[in-house]
């Protein structure tokens, strides 16, 4: 190991010393010039699409969302289902769309199942009554789920599941909801979400609303007042929150550049989601890192032959360092599955949270390095805090799989300390 210092920069260098491996000779014939000209998200998007389609090893047959509708014995599905949630999965669909296109990756979206142009509910009823089933009934749900869609020849295991809960009263404008709302893990070849169904859910409702609606609704609390046009926003918007979760994406937080367009959709989106379409604010978009996970889910690039392969992702050379602005992270890999892109998620440690869990890195912001034809990366971390971080390195791979790595770091009066990084990066190397 050797430290480096530079009057403006200081980078902690460790290399395993051994020789690069070759080059994919996927990438040999893509032009690649030096790292200047991959700094903005449109660079980077430009090159990886070409990489995408030097990689392209896609089957025919499409893998598609599955959605569910999930409802107690004792009840029927809530009134209009299949009309509103073909418009609710049909707009999630276009928002899709729409951001990838933004961020310069064509028309790529989610693939739904359809029938006579019409989403697929795929309905199960529970074997319990109404009043039985819960917030916390996830589990039992996924049971009677898994095991009608097993009846059906379909095997859970290797789908990504939407279950809409038929877990809800509507007397007039007064919402009762008691149903599941949340992931329950994933990767690229599967994932399960739920979310919950009501009479007042519609993609109409998230326009103007001339009639000035008011709802009384519960859920976790007492009774709340809403507008019709929150409470679509928050439902639906809840509702493509905790698909992307079904699809693998952890929380992020908008850099301080991307957050110009609004909130991003894995932070608080949920809560924003559509806000534009009544002119009260930016809404939700879609943050570069996600869409790159994104990019590469046989959901949105068909059913990869090579989904099941382990990229067996192995660190040649790894460096970190900083200057008064910036963390510098630069590094080679090896992979047996082609890596697109590299994300960097730099979470700060709250006040109070367990270590980095789940539910309290809505703070992390995420930065991005495309892969050159040497296997490198570089990722220029910004917006820095004090406190204590943890960096997660997670590469992104052509099937859709990710490894991550990680990396932890404190920063007090604007001094760095990297001490127990450069332990964490001997680790990584050895592995």
């Amino acid at each position: 190991m050797k430290t480096i210092i530079f009057p403006t920069l200081c980078i902690l260098y460790i290399t395993t010393g051994l020789s690069v491996f070759g080059t994919s000779p996927a990438t040999q014939n893509i032009n690649f010039k030096n790292w200047n000209d991959f700094e903005s998200q449109s660079q980077q998007s430009k090159y990886i699409s070409q990489i995408l389609q030097s990689h392209s090893n896609k089957d025919v047959k499409e893998k598609k969302l599955r959605v569910v509708y999930f409802y107690p014995a004792d009840r029927k599905p809530i009134k209009d289902h299949r009309k509103r949630w073909n418009g609710i999965l049909t707009d999630i669909q276009n928002f899709f769309r729409t951001e990838m296109n933004r961020l310069g990756y064509k028309q790529v979206t989610i693939s739904l199942e359809r029938e006579n142009g019409i989403l697929k509910l795929h309905e199960v009823q529970g074997i319990h009554k109404d009043g039985k089933y819960s917030y916390k009934s996830g589990s039992q749900i996924k049971a009677e789920v898994y095991k009608a869609l097993r009846a059906k020849g379909i095997n859970p295991e290797k789908e990504t599941l939407l279950i809409v809960c038929g877990l809800s009263k509507t007397n007039g404008k007064k919402v009762t909801i008691y149903s599941p709302y949340y992931g329950m893990g994933a990767n690229h070849n599967k994932g399960i979400c739920f979310t919950a169904d009501m009479e007042w859910l519609s993609i109409e409702g998230l326009k103007p609303d001339p009639k000035k609606t008011i709802l009384q609704v519960k859920e976790h609390r007492g009774y709340e007042p809403f507008t019709l046009n929150r409470f679509n926003t928050v439902y639906i918007g809840g509702t493509i929150h905790e698909l992307g979760h079904g699809l693998s994406l952890p929380h992020n937080l908008a850099t301080k550049k991307e957050a110009i367009r609004g909130t991003a959709l894995m932070g608080a989106g949920n809560y924003t989601y559509r806000k534009e379409w009544r002119n009260q604010g930016k809404g939700s978009f879609l943050t570069h890192s996600s869409a790159l996970r994104l990019l590469v889910h046989p959901l949105f690039n068909g059913d990869s032959n090579q989904s099941n392969e382990n990229p067996n992702l192995t660190f040649r050379e790894l460096t970190i360092g900083h200057d008064q602005e910036s963390i510098l992270i630069k590094g080679m890999i090896e992979s047996s599955i082609p890596a697109i892109a590299m994300i960097a998620y730099n979470d700060k440690e709250n006040m109070g949270q367990r270590g980095y869990m789940v539910n309290n890195n809505y703070d992390a912001t995420s930065w991005t390095s495309v892969i050159s034809p040497k296997n490198e990366f570089k990722i220029r971390i910004a917006d820095l805090r004090e406190g204590n971080h943890q960096i997660r390195l997670t590469s992104v791979h052509s099937n859709g799989a990710t490894t991550t790595r990680r990396m932890h770091y404190s920063r007090k009066d604007g001094v760095f300390d990297f001490s127990k990084a450069q332990q964490e990066i001997k680790s990584i190397l050895t592995k």
